[in-house]
């Protein structure tokens, strides 16, 4: 039994992560941790926990075997690194750490320390998106659209977008695409928010990714469509799932063997947290590692940096 600890009892440990954790059967919710001590209390009330805590040196103290960081994201590269230094595996939210010098040194120090660093990126975790990696695997990705788009939101710049919540598409498009390198980024402000942004990747398979985000649409939508070698396949996040081949076309849902996903299982955070549970118990290197959150940076900072809007 892993004996599991979270640090940050925010809104995604609430929704995702505390729930999943409450019924796996090879894990164990060992201790919590907030600045808040209400609630820390809270939250150890709710799930009948004796261990709830509010600095981390008391955290490293109770030593669980792994523990998951849910802290605002400039704060996850020091907490990630205390935690790996007291020899005690690690899965952190996305992004890893603010740049991807830092994720590199958490990735080393993690290798040097033998233990597990996960980064949780849990639309590679979620069936629909699968679902669509597996029927593309024999094909090449020549054309990637990844979108996500908001009523509204205060991003002060386009890097604070970018890092915080399209990083999703920008790793989503390297998990289809393979490795690329940014071309250019067309951004715009207005009264000193990011409204919109649209970013090209040139694959280096031979294939062209756009990611787009707009900060004014009608509401929250993200979708990915991938075309090549005569297949189209479209996901409607997290509800869709559309392969289009010539004249045929196929829609599925959210149903599997005749089941309801929920929700939970539908966005991936169950599945990550198994496959981070798995990793520790087995040792083993997860799908989401720090190699693969650098590469995702290494093309965020790039697109950042070409960028030419206004």
């Amino acid at each position: 039994m892993v004996r599991i600890g979270v640090i940050g009892l925010g809104g995604i440990a609430e929704r995702a992560y505390l729930p999943v954790l409450s019924v796996a059967e090879s894990a164990e919710l060992d201790v919590v941790m907030s600045r808040r001590a209400e609630v820390a209390k809270r939250i150890c009330d709710q799930y009948r926990l004796l261990r709830g805590v509010t600095d981390l040196s008391e955290f490293l103290r109770l030593k669980p075997d792994a523990a998951i960081v849910l802290t605002p994201s400039p704060t996850h590269f020091d907490i990630a690194h205390a935690l790996l230094e007291a020899d005690i595996d690690v899965l952190v939210e996305k992004p890893a750490t603010m740049s991807s010098r830092e994720t590199a040194m958490l990735g080393e120090l993690a290798t040097k320390r033998g233990r597990v660093l996960m980064v949780a990126f849990n639309r590679r975790y979620a069936p629909l998106y699968r679902n669509a990696k597996e029927l593309l695997a024999k094909h090449r990705v020549a054309l990637l659209v990844a979108e996500k788009n908001r009523a509204s939101a205060a991003h002060p710049s386009l890097f604070s977008n970018y890092i915080d919540d399209t990083i999703h598409l920008i790793d989503l498009a390297r998990w289809f695409g393979g490795d690329g390198h940014a071309v250019t980024t067309q951004s715009r402000m207005r009264s000193g928010k990011l409204v919109g942004a649209v970013s090209l990747v040139a694959f280096d398979g031979g294939g062209i990714g756009v990611v787009a985000t707009s900060l004014e649409a009608g509401g929250w939508q993200e979708r990915v469509t991938l075309h090549g070698d005569q297949l189209s396949v479209e996901v409607e996040a997290f509800r869709e799932l559309r392969v289009i081949r010539e004249d045929h076309q196929e829609i599925f849902g959210r149903e599997a063997a005749g089941q309801w996903t929920t929700s939970l299982e539908a966005r991936g955070f169950t599945q990550l947290t198994q496959h981070f549970i798995e990793c520790v118990q087995k040792r083993e290197t997860p799908m989401t590692d720090a190699v693969e959150a650098y590469k995702t940076q290494i093309l965020l900072e790039e697109l950042v940096a070409l960028n030419s809007g206004a």
